[in-house]
């Protein structure tokens, strides 16, 4: 099978790019050829089908919004475009189907940078469409169904527009009304109703989207990015790897950590600046205890999870099957967690992990200074979480589930 996978960006940034090259990885393994499609970046991967990828917006290295010249007409231009409905993203993907004739089209990240024309490119083309969610980007501006640390859902409730009155997005009422703009349009044209599988690996992201969408949503859990690995022993240090932003609930952890000697580590990078904040309090705080190791990958990160003596997830938001959780458990790591979104479906209780209640600080430093003192409760919940990533998350498993998916698509296609 030739199989389209479209993503905003073709190189490792964040979950759903490790999602997309894990995902390839296993595909190629069963002999299907891949051909990816993204934004020109010169952070890519190499391959040779980047010729057809679509101009970046306003630089060849620009990867977030805070990267733009705000001040560039031209820049401005293009983003109203990636917005809305890109002309020049569709052309650029029918060019790309017309040439190398895949068989199907899965779509991951796409929306701010490649806009939803790609679904009417592949629909133009006859070719039929499966898209994941990552985020909550069909009923939220934001994306993160987030206000003032807080879940928010008034735009599910109420209206897209609730968005402007809060500047939900990037604090600017420009910018809030602008993307709700956006996604008004999308639904006056139905273009999310032409996609014909929606894949979510979370049930609970699915309740907040089917009124949208109202049929052919499918629940597949994600995959282990990782390999697995029982030998790893109960650490010194609780770790935190992710993007360090406002909706991961670091603050929150902060506070919890105070006046202990438990040593944290925190993996990953802000592009927002919000990692200034949080060193700012570390250090009028006096918190010698915490570390920040900005971004690290590979076998570097691997050791990191081995020693580690648990994961925390502090989330102050409604996460979407986050793959730390998931690397966390394939370590052989107890996870402690807020209750919030998915997170109830991957941790049980007292087994595989902890949760507590978003933002209550005593909550979380109770649980923090148990699993420090326990050693034997660590190994335990550790083993359990082990399995259940070995029989639920397992990369085989999640291949043949979306493969199935797949190939349904493409029959019913082909009897229309």
């Amino acid at each position: 099978m030739k199989i389209l996978i479209i993503n905003s960006r073709y190189f490792l940034s964040a979950g759903p790019e490790k999602y997309m090259f894990s995902l390839m990885k296993i595909l190629k393994k069963h002999d299907h050829t891949i051909i990816p499609f993204s934004i020109k970046n010169i952070k890519n991967e190499k391959t040779e089908y980047e010729r057809y990828f679509a101009e970046p917006i306003g630089g060849l290295d620009q990867v977030y919004f805070e990267d733009f010249n705000k001040l560039n007409i031209k820049t401005d231009l293009q983003m109203l475009d990636r917005q809305f409905y890109s002309f020049h993203v569709k052309k650029k993907l029918k060019k790309l189907i017309a040439e190398e004739k895949p068989d199907l089209a899965y779509i991951l990240h796409h929306y701010n940078r490649l806009s939803p024309s790609i679904i009417d490119a592949c629909k133009e083309m006859k070719l039929p469409v499966v898209m994941r969610l990552s985020d909550f980007f069909m009923v939220c501006p934001e994306g993160h169904l987030l206000n003032n640390s807080k879940p928010c859902e008034d735009c599910i409730n109420k209206s897209l527009f609730s968005a402007v009155r809060k500047r939900c997005v990037k604090n600017s009422r420009f910018a809030s009304a602008i993307k709700a703009c956006a996604m008004k349009f999308h639904r006056l044209i139905r273009i999310y109703h032409k996609v014909d599988y929606v894949v979510s690996p979370s049930i609970f992201t699915i309740s907040k989207v089917k009124h949208l969408l109202r049929k052919n949503i499918m629940h597949i859990p994600t995959l282990i990015a990782e390999s697995y690995d029982s030998s790893a022993k109960v650490g010194d240090y609780a770790l935190f790897v992710g993007r360090v932003e406002e909706e991961k609930g670091l603050m929150w952890a902060l506070k919890a950590l105070e006046n202990t000697n438990h040593k944290f580590k925190i993996v990953g990078n802000s592009h927002s600046g919000y990692d200034a904040k949080l060193k700012k309090y570390v250090a009028s705080h006096n918190l010698k205890n915490i570390e920040f190791l900005g971004p690290i990958y590979g076998d570097e990160l691997k050791q990191l999870y081995k020693n580690s003596r648990f994961v925390l997830l502090p989330n102050v938001w409604y996460e979407n099957m986050p793959n730390v959780a998931l690397e966390a458990m394939s370590y052989g790591k107890p996870i402690l967690s807020s209750d919030l979104g998915s997170m109830k479906e991957i941790v049980i209780e007292g087994k595989t992990g902890f949760l507590v209640k978003s933002n209550d600080v005593k909550a979380l430093a109770d649980k923090i200074n148990l699993l420090f003192k326990d050693r034997k409760l660590c190994e335990r919940v550790g083993k359990n979480a082990y399995k259940e990533a070995k029989d639920k998350y397992d990369p085989e498993k999640h291949y043949s589930r979306l493969i199935k998916l797949f190939n349904r698509a493409i029959s019913e296609k082909k009897r229309k």
